[in-house]
């Protein structure tokens, strides 16, 4: 089988049978195409690649400085797809089966302390400078219920900006999200972020012209764009006096992390993340030594 069709049909797999984001299918996507171009002119087809085209095209990526974890994610997704050619396609041998993942350094996720998270939220009541004038004050609610939901929830970027205003139930204190592989799951939020969403949906919203029924739109009353986003968020951490880069995830690490010093247990912390494996939940059991200390002494009989 030719190999564009061959990669067609594997993402046409992954998006009915494991439901998977258009983010996760274009990741896939841009991978094996970077492969295949750089394959010889006479390569076409599955049966004609080898082990050693695929080692040399990871090792290619290695000597341009790529990150191992770049490479791995590659490496993972050629895995995936031979997998796929030869219990689906037909093909006979799996040149991908020895191919090793490269050792990752596990890094800790980045997130705010409590002082630079109270900072970022006492930032939302004058909220950005937008020109528009006409505009500004829905525009500053809007991103004021975005950050707040976001801190109280943890929902990922994608799942924020997808809700619609049938997702959430403010008398309740709760919305409905579907997350990677289209699970979905309940995540609670306080009542002042209740309150936050409701003052923007019910005083803010209706001047953004809305097209459409998603919660957070831009001036034009379509959905809002991640980088839109991820630009507000920046700016809004700037003026807080915050020195670093905050990003959506960086909400959702504090988020995780908080909860944890306030004593959650992972388990419970892996629902509201919508975490399928338990093992992705324990990268935020980074607390703090002096948080540990305090939980020690607090709690130790000769604590004391």
């Amino acid at each position: 089988m030719d190999l564009q069709p061959a990669v067609g049909a594997f993402l046409d797999a992954l998006q009915v049978d494991r439901g998977s984001s258009r983010h996760t299918l274009g990741a896939y996507g841009r991978d094996l195409r970077q492969w295949i171009d750089g394959l010889p002119a006479t390569h076409t087809t599955l049966d004609q690649i080898s082990s050693s085209d695929l080692e040399t095209f990871l090792a290619l990526l290695s000597q341009q400085g790529q990150s191992a974890r770049s490479i791995s994610r590659k490496t993972s997704t050629l895995r995936q797809f031979f997998k796929f050619a030869c219990l689906e396609l037909g093909l006979q041998k799996n040149p991908a089966e020895q191919l090793a993942l490269p050792k990752l350094g596990k890094s800790l996720p980045k997130f705010l302390s409590q002082k630079e998270t109270e900072s970022l939220l006492a930032q939302l009541d004058p909220g950005l400078p937008y020109q528009d004038e006409t505009l500004a004050q829905a525009l500053q609610a809007r991103d004021r219920a975005m950050v707040v939901l976001l801190y109280a929830s943890g929902l990922r970027v994608s799942e924020l900006l997808s809700l619609t205003t049938h997702h959430l139930d403010l008398e309740q204190g709760y919305l409905r999200v579907r997350g990677k592989g289209e699970k979905e799951r309940i995540v609670p939020f306080a009542p002042y972020a209740g309150e936050i969403i409701r003052s923007y949906l019910e005083t803010q919203r209706a001047a953004l012209t809305p097209q459409t029924d998603h919660v957070f739109l831009n001036h034009s009353g379509t959905p809002l764009s991640r980088q839109s986003f991820w630009k507000s968020l920046k700016l809004l951490a700037q003026h807080a006096g915050i020195r670093r880069t905050v990003s959506p995830h960086v909400l959702r690490h504090s988020f995780a992390t908080h909860l944890l010093e306030a004593g959650m247990n992972l388990r419970s912390l892996q629902m509201l993340l919508g975490h399928s494996d338990l093992s992705t939940t324990q990268i935020y059991t980074h607390i703090t030594p002096e948080h540990l200390k305090d939980a020690h002494r607090r709690y130790h009989p000769r604590g004391e």
